[in-house]
């Protein structure tokens, strides 16, 4: 029935020339894995699929040797054809190289945009960064085509609600280049109602933003544990897992404060899978608490993070509370669910918690306090609340609603009907 649909849908509109344009893609880390997951899905689905992005070099700054020294790259990825454009490296450590980076993609990128043939009738850009969009509305008027704008995070409001950046005369005139850019695109794709529901209030029409959720790949519904815990030394430990971007987002410091208070708890043990700019405050905090019962594992292969997932008995995720986190629904909360693991989420309101409710339940905490979060440890470890109950419903809701080839049809279905319009 599905390759009937497929077929009917290329009768009526033909296959389609897209241009995506996105500064980061694998072999990158992160949630853009998004994008070249529905990439291959529209290249499955009969069209031709390009994709404008930047030499590979987040989170470390460093780029691989098969990128490196080079102004423009071409390769071609399950069927995706990508073009790479010269960008500064920066780390995540970096913020102002970072910055800088950004500005050299969308000059280097419309640079070497002349060099996809073969003409476009639909272009998506990917924000943030803010530079991306401004380079989707240029090329968008050279190949006279329609222009999406997919908005993963609403800058620079969400740096302004974190602290990275101070509330000026610049971030005011980044908001309104933000506001103009999403008056002129044809169509507005948000990852979550929350950022669907905050372009409405802001005066765009309703039937032009059309939310697409990111969905979690086949890899995380269907992984095991794959030695995991031999392999680190975990065995016999009830171990609580975060894996993410140890950021200035997460409020990833309420963690190392629950395992300060269940230290004397030797079976518990708090392990943070990734990098970012708040390690180094974390592994000050263990160091100066004497803490033996926290461990961190670094950046691990993006084809691991599955195993990891499925060795815990419970996974974790915080945001600051903050405004702009009330509509946030990470990537990575879908990978949780798919792990069937019970989560417990760092904040009583917003989206991710609505749909940890829709899902089967959510054990919630106040962000800022690690005494309800040892609480519902200590509840999960001891079967008061059951967890393998909590962790098959969340499978099951997110290999239901949430399988990345249901949004990814959804996407499409989009495209289709802006493409004929």
């Amino acid at each position: 029935m599905w390759k009937a649909a497929k077929v009917v849908r290329l009768a009526i509109c033909g296959p389609m020339k897209i241009l995506i344009i996105t500064q980061h893609f694998p072999p990158e880390r992160g949630a853009v894995r998004r994008l070249f997951e529905f990439a291959r899905y529209f290249v499955r689905s009969g069209h031709t699929v390009s994709v404008l992005t930047a030499m590979p070099n987040y989170p470390d700054g460093i780029v691989p040797p098969k990128y490196r020294g080079k102004f423009f790259h071409y390769e071609q990825m399950d069927g995706v054809r990508v073009y790479r454009s010269w960008v500064l490296p920066a780390s995540n450590y970096q913020p102002k190289k970072r910055m800088l980076g950004f500005l050299t993609f969308l000059f280097s990128a419309v640079v070497n945009s002349r060099r996809i043939k073969g003409g476009v009738d639909l272009l998506i850009a990917s924000s943030p960064p803010v530079t991306t969009p401004v380079i989707g509305m240029i090329l968008s008027k050279f190949y006279r085509c329609k222009f999406v704008l997919e908005i993963r995070d609403l800058q620079p409001e969400s740096s302004e609600d974190f602290g990275n950046l101070n509330r000026s005369l610049f971030t005011r005139s980044l908001k309104r280049l933000m506001h103009y850019l999403y008056r002129k695109a044809d169509a507005l794709v948000p990852v979550t109602q929350g950022i669907a529901d905050y372009l409405r209030t802001i005066g765009l029409p309703p039937e032009k933003v059309m939310p697409v959720k990111s969905g979690v790949s086949h890899e995380f519904i269907s992984a095991d544990s794959n030695g995991i815990r031999k392999h680190f030394g975990l065995e016999g430990k009830f171990l609580v897992l975060y894996s993410g971007t140890l950021g200035w987002a997460h409020s990833l410091e309420t963690f190392i404060e629950a395992a300060r208070q269940l230290n004397d708890q030797p079976d518990i043990y708090f392990a943070f899978i990734g990098d970012g700019q708040k390690r180094g405050v974390l592994e000050g905090m263990v160091r100066d608490y004497g803490l033996k019962n926290v461990g961190f594992f670094g950046l691990q292969p993006l084809d691991t993070i599955p195993y990891f997932l499925q060795s815990a008995d419970v996974l974790v995720h915080s945001m600051k509370d903050v405004p702009v986190t009330k509509g946030s629904l990470p990537t990575k909360l879908f990978e949780y669910m798919a792990s069937g693991k019970p989560i417990i989420y760092g904040s009583l309101e917003g989206e991710a918690v609505e749909e940890l409710e829709k899902a089967g339940g959510a054990l919630a905490f106040r962000a800022d306090d690690p005494g309800r979060l040892c609480e519902l440890i200590l509840k999960l470890r001891s079967g008061e609340i059951d967890g393998g109950y909590l962790g098959r419903k969340y499978h099951e809701h997110v290999t239901r609603h949430h399988c990345r080839e249901i949004w990814a049809d959804r996407y499409l279905m989009l495209l289709n009907k802006l493409h004929s319009a």
